[in-house]
């Protein structure tokens, strides 16, 4: 289904029209890290909510310089419990987890990593409100503690694009690798969706040539999850 996405490349700079959030109640943050023009829609940039499974990006990092796993071919094998969605219900790697968004998956991966790891780290870039004490492999699902807002995600998807977070280069390529659902010559979209209390979330980075945005989009309301907040994202970018 990713080949639909060659299609199109962004365009900057970047578009004054609202995305088209239809039914939701949306908001985005845009950022072309070569201008460092950023544009603002909807009113909640600096709201916090969950996550949700856009913390995959962090988790992979830790869990790749903690040595909680060797890289992102290691398979974790499944632990039999069947869940509501049938691609979970196998063995996986890190590759195949985060591509089908494996909650089993990157929850074993925290408890591997260990709570004062796993708050050292989320403290040590300032991810959202740095808060893991609900539980360690949930606090960053619906109803968790960690919070993040939409300013404070592109803020993170901005360093990790220029390889400027306190993690190994190779952890950090690795990361942006995995997450990676376009690429052609020049061109890379690198984003993750996210769905829980309600939310949907995309998040990630396009790369074109010599220039690179940054992005979160995040909508509320019936219906709202990741796959609908991912539609709304690309309508927009491919103007």
């Amino acid at each position: 289904m990713y080949k639909l996405l060659i299609v199109f490349m962004l365009i900057l700079p970047l578009s004054d029209k609202e995305p088209n959030f239809g039914k939701y109640d949306g908001s985005a943050v845009i950022l072309d890290l070569n201008s460092l023009e950023k544009k603002i829609f909807g009113s909640r940039a600096d709201e916090r909510l969950s996550p949700c499974s856009t913390f995959k990006i962090l988790n992979s990092m830790i869990a790749l310089d903690s040595k909680a796993i060797k890289d992102e071919d290691e398979i974790i094998e499944w632990d039999g419990l069947r869940r509501e969605y049938e691609a979970w219900n196998r063995d996986h790697s890190m590759r195949s987890a985060i591509a089908v968004s494996t909650v089993w998956f990157y929850q074993e991966l925290a408890r591997r990593i260990g709570e004062d790891q796993m708050s050292r780290s989320v403290k040590a870039i300032k991810y959202g409100n740095m808060d893991i004490s609900s539980s360690l492999d949930g606090f960053w699902l619906g109803g968790g503690s960690i919070k993040i807002s939409l300013n404070e995600q592109v803020d993170f998807m901005a360093a990790l694009a220029k390889n400027e977070l306190p993690f190994s280069p190779r952890a950090m390529n690795i990361t942006k690798d995995i997450m990676t659902l376009q690429e052609q010559g020049e061109y890379k979209l690198a984003a993750k969706t996210g769905s829980c209390a309600g939310a949907g979330w995309f998040v990630g980075f396009v790369q074109n040539s010599d220039n690179t945005t940054v992005f979160a989009f995040n909508i509320k309301g019936d219906g709202a999850n990741g796959l609908e907040a991912k539609r709304v994202a690309l309508e927009y970018l491919k103007r």
